[in-house]
């Protein structure tokens, strides 16, 4: 699969129903790495929104990806993570317009790419996103 938007749907369509929360990152990348540090926080004030966190690596080598994840703990049942291959990960990052890393797109219930700032380093602005479109 190369088409950068037939991936991400193939990747969110278990989630429908639920609030997406993806998160482009890299393991070269230390404010990602930051924002990282940060998940189970994220985690605790997201759990009335029946969430899902969606983290896709952007051109890291699988064992600095999986020590990354263990390192900060980037883990739940409501918590994916892929490594896809660079073909399918710059596919999906042209269709989300990645431009910066880390970058966060929020999908509503509907599977709808929602034009709002969803990035979780602040977790108020976050949640108050969240409450004006979750009803």
């Amino acid at each position: 699969m190369s088409d950068g938007e037939k991936i991400l749907r193939k990747l969110i369509e278990p989630y429908k129903g639920k609030f997406v929360l993806v998160d482009v990152w890299g393991t070269w990348c230390s404010p990602c790495k930051r924002a990282l540090s940060h998940s189970k926080e994220l985690y605790e004030r997201m759990a009335l929104y029946d969430m899902v966190f969606l983290y896709l690596a952007n051109r890291s080598d699988e064992g600095a990806w999986k020590n990354v994840i263990k390192e900060y703990n980037v883990t739940g049942e409501n918590v994916v993570h892929y490594n896809l291959p660079e073909a399918q990960q710059s596919a999906v990052e042209h269709f989300l317009k990645v431009s910066s890393f880390p970058t966060y797109k929020l999908i509503d219930a509907f599977g709808n790419i929602l034009p709002v700032n969803a990035d979780p380093r602040d977790l108020d602005a976050l949640v108050r996103v969240i409450e004006m479109i979750k009803d």
